[in-house]
């Protein structure tokens, strides 16, 4: 019977399905929507409809719901993409990125929804 391979994450992962914008440079600045899968304090899984290079540097801008017990948080995070596989069901491109830098930002909507949030990249003031 096979061995099933050790575990090698430091964190555990959180497993979520968060839109997220993917930002990086190739000739001149870009970005692109994709999906956060699972994250943890120091990686983030996430897919795209394009490939990116494996080492590659990009900024990761998404939102972590809230729950009953903390409210939403902006997340923006530089990473270091470590693997890429293709999702053959989806033809899209999955990526393991180790974290490099993060910033996070507590959500007070007020009159704003988080699609707004989202979409301007601005945490409205309470």
């Amino acid at each position: 019977m096979p061995e099933t391979q050790a575990e090698r994450r430091r964190m555990q992962r959180c497993d979520m399905q968060e839109a997220v914008t993917v930002k990086f440079w190739e000739h001149g600045p870009r970005e692109i929507p994709g999906l956060v899968q699972n994250a943890s304090p120091d990686g983030v899984f996430f897919s795209t409809d394009r490939p990116l290079p494996e080492y590659t540097g990009v900024e990761l801008v998404f939102l972590f719901p809230a729950t009953l017990r903390s409210p939403g948080v902006r997340f923006v995070c530089r990473v270091k993409i470590v693997r890429s596989e293709v999702e053959s069901s989806s033809h899209n491109f999955g990526f393991a990125a180790a974290i490099v830098r993060s910033e996070s930002e507590r959500i007070s909507f007020g009159h704003s929804s988080a699609v707004e949030v989202y979409e301007t990249g601005l945490v409205p003031a309470d």
